[in-house]
């Protein structure tokens, strides 16, 4: 049963990840454009929500369920996520949680954002074609945001 947990199943994975990629590139933006607005408190409170909903997109693209806060720094000392940096990945988590850094916002979703583009096992949380999450929402042909045609 432990061992059951400790692993999602691949269709769980997809899914999960596929959604929480959603929500984080949401949060990632809402915050981006908070700050661009000048609101400091709600683009803070967005990029803290952004980082929970990161956490699970990386944990399910490697099948793995997100642990708890108080044990991630465990357990990606002794499981590190597959690509990721342990202790660059914290210091920037740290940054984003701590003062809505949006430099290391905008340099973690790129990273992200090429991860997802390029698949990862299982294809799970595939970006697709989707707009930049610090694009401008609107009407724009083919290509404009930077997708393919």
């Amino acid at each position: 049963m432990v061992a059951a947990k400790g692993r999602l199943g691949a269709a769980q994975a997809s899914r999960t990840a596929a959604a929480r990629l959603d929500a984080y590139a949401n949060s990632h933006y809402r915050s981006l454009k908070n700050a661009r607005d000048g609101h400091p408190l709600a683009a803070r409170l967005d990029a803290a929500d952004s980082v929970g909903f990161l956490l699970e997109l990386l944990f399910a693209l490697d099948r793995r369920p997100r642990p708890y806060n108080k044990y991630l720094a465990w357990e990606l000392d002794r499981f590190p996520l597959p690509g990721w940096d342990t202790g660059e990945l914290l210091t920037t988590l740290g940054r984003i949680t701590g003062a809505g850094d949006v430099g290391a916002q905008r340099e973690l979703f790129g990273r992200v954002e090429a991860v997802a583009r390029g698949g990862t096992r299982g294809d799970a949380g595939r970006l697709g074609r989707r707009p930049r999450a610090d694009a401008p929402r609107c009407a724009a042909p083919p290509g404009a945001l930077g997708d393919d045609p």
